[in-house]
């Protein structure tokens, strides 16, 4: 009787995953969300022989586990997990400044804070520590602020479970295209601001090797900028 209850849960995820497939534009936007996914592995080659790189790696399983859920209508999961991806992978560049502070927390001794991380005056996009490490992508700090802090206050809503976190998610398993194609902006947002913070922490001091592998990468999203060109013209 219990397999029978979860083997309906699961055919109904099978429903929505299909209805999903069979929906063009919809299957379009979540595949770039799969397919990106390789974008936040790539990051990886940044902090690859540094502490915080465990964090980093955990933070990635929880981006994996954000596009299971989305993909068989386990909205609030895909939310709640897309958050986590995005909190640590935003702490991970705070510690890399503080290595005591990524020691603390592979002991568990230290936990991760979204405030500090948005921090105007000394959080990851405060132009205090964006300044430090690339100084002339200090004007961009403000956008790319005000971005994380809309995203993680919305993702947030299904975290808390606020009234408006329930629109469109029956208590049954469904496919929603409205509420699939709000998670996956969220996902592109988050994505984007993930790889503006790695590039200010880390790109200008990266190797010769890493920048050519990460070039398309970075010019895909960033290449306007001025002093990502400037980079890769050295």
């Amino acid at each position: 009787m219990v397999v029978d209850h979860y083997s309906q849960l699961l055919s109904r995820s099978q429903t929505a995953l299909s209805e999903l497939q069979n929906d063009g534009e919809k299957m379009a936007q979540f595949t770039v969300a799969h397919n990106d996914a390789a974008d936040i592995d790539q990051l990886e080659r940044l902090i690859a022989d540094r502490t915080e790189a465990t964090m980093f790696k955990l933070a990635r399983v929880e981006y994996q586990h954000a596009l299971y859920s989305a993909s068989f209508a386990q909205y609030r999961q895909a939310h709640i997990s897309l958050r986590l991806f995005f909190e640590l992978s935003l702490c991970c560049i705070l510690f890399s400044a503080h290595e005591i502070d990524i020691r603390l927390w592979l002991k568990d001794q230290k936990d991760s804070n979204w405030q500090s991380i948005i921090n105007e005056q000394n959080g990851v996009f405060s132009k205090h520590f964006v300044g430090a490490f690339f100084e002339e992508m200090k004007e961009h700090c403000d956008q790319y602020r005000s971005l994380a802090k809309t995203l993680y206050r919305e993702c947030s809503e299904f975290v808390h479970g606020n009234r408006q976190s329930y629109e469109g998610i029956d208590t049954e398993i469904s496919y929603n295209p409205d509420v699939l194609e709000a998670w996956a902006d969220r996902a592109d947002t988050a994505r984007l601001i993930v790889k503006f913070a790695f590039i200010c922490r880390h790109l200008r001091d990266a190797s010769a090797e890493v920048k050519n592998e990460l070039e398309d990468l970075v010019l895909e999203g960033f290449g306007d900028l001025a002093p990502i060109q400037a980079i890769f013209e050295d």
